[in-house]
């Protein structure tokens, strides 16, 4: 039987070297570019087709940086908040965690022929939502110090050439001037709302109707939050904001998110772990155990109702990591599991 208290600990503490077959070594020997390209599109890792437009950023990108010899970036923009259904909210759980461990085995082929390596950017958005979703500053700040002090700790043991960031926009720019850029896209957001079918308009509030906090919510308010979030993605392409970082060589990833309609640039869409599509700061992290393995899985509110009463909880020490959600986890089994299929 594994030792879970272990083998959480090595999820910190282990960095398992992609190990490079015969063939590998030909193709990186012959065509480097072509060999991460190959590497970064596998289907066990996406959640989408790679578009044409997708494959042409992700090879000029690529080209560009080996070109330079520097680090491949890939840059992940997130709510930087921990959504209120779960216990684990306002901070971090094992779901960042699995997160961070599914991107890692992801590079890891690019990490073990590309010396520059590969860097992430977590690109915390939280400047918006206390006007969107009714979130709390004091909640945000909670879980962007969490997230600092469980991505310090993760890094620690990685190999040198990998490197995981964290970027809230919330510090780097003026907030006052980014809500007042968003108002003043509201009225054109507005109109373009009242263009929309009943239909298309429901479809848009999918999202919001799950993200707003409070209760006995108006359906004005979830058009509000809706048409917040889309004038705020145009504020932030704006030259005097983040639009400069839009036009550098990084990769831009998605997961759940681009899934949706939002994802009008085709980003690379991966999963959030092999087994799940929840995206990591909205889900709740539990192990499966299966065939004396685990397999890591980050659950939506809806599955977590399902099987909450089946959940195991045990308790786990993991090493100068005293953040609350890491003093245990929950485990189900195979058979619990399948509830959530039928």
């Amino acid at each position: 039987m594994v030792d879970i208290n272990k083998y959480l600990n090595n999820l910190f503490s282990e960095y398992t070297d992609y190990i490079l077959s015969p063939e590998d070594q030909k193709t990186a020997a012959r065509d480097l570019k072509g060999f991460i390209i190959q590497k970064l599109t596998r289907k066990k890792f996406r959640k989408q087709k790679v578009f044409p437009n997708t494959l042409k950023d992700i090879t000029e990108k690529i080209e560009k940086s080996i070109k330079e010899n520097k680090p491949i970036n890939f840059s992940i923009f997130f709510g930087g908040y921990k959504h209120f259904w779960n216990p684990s909210s306002p901070e971090v759980d094992w779901a960042e965690v699995f997160a961070f461990k599914f991107l890692t085995d992801w590079v890891s082929p690019i990490i073990a022929v590309y010396k520059p390596g590969v860097t992430f950017d977590f690109i915390s958005e939280d400047l918006i939502l206390e006007k969107m979703n009714n979130y709390s500053n004091e909640s945000l700040d909670k879980y962007s110090q969490s997230f600092k002090t469980l991505l310090e700790k993760y890094n620690q043991n990685l190999p040198k050439n990998l490197k995981f960031n964290f970027i809230r926009l919330k510090d780097k720019f003026n907030q006052g001037k980014i809500l007042k850029a968003v108002e003043e896209q509201l009225k054109k957001g507005y109109e373009r709302w009242n263009s929309l079918s009943s239909e298309e308009q429901e479809l848009e509030l999918k999202r919001s109707k799950r993200s707003v906090i409070g209760e006995n919510i108006s359906r004005d308010k979830f058009v509000e939050s809706r048409v917040v979030e889309l004038a705020y993605y145009e504020v932030e392409a704006f030259p005097e904001f983040f639009g400069d970082y839009f036009n550098q060589s990084n990769i831009f990833l998605s997961f759940s998110f681009g899934l949706s309609p939002d994802n009008i640039d085709h980003w690379l869409v991966l999963g959030s772990t092999y087994a799940s599509v929840v995206d990591f700061w909205i889900g709740r992290g539990i192990l499966e155990e299966r065939d004396n393995e685990f397999i890591h899985r980050i659950v939506s509110q809806e599955q977590y109702k399902k099987i909450k009463n089946d959940l195991k909880k045990v308790d786990v020490k993991i090493t100068d990591l005293t953040l609350e959600n890491f003093k245990n986890i929950e485990l189900i089994k195979p058979e619990d599991w399948e509830k959530i299929i039928k």
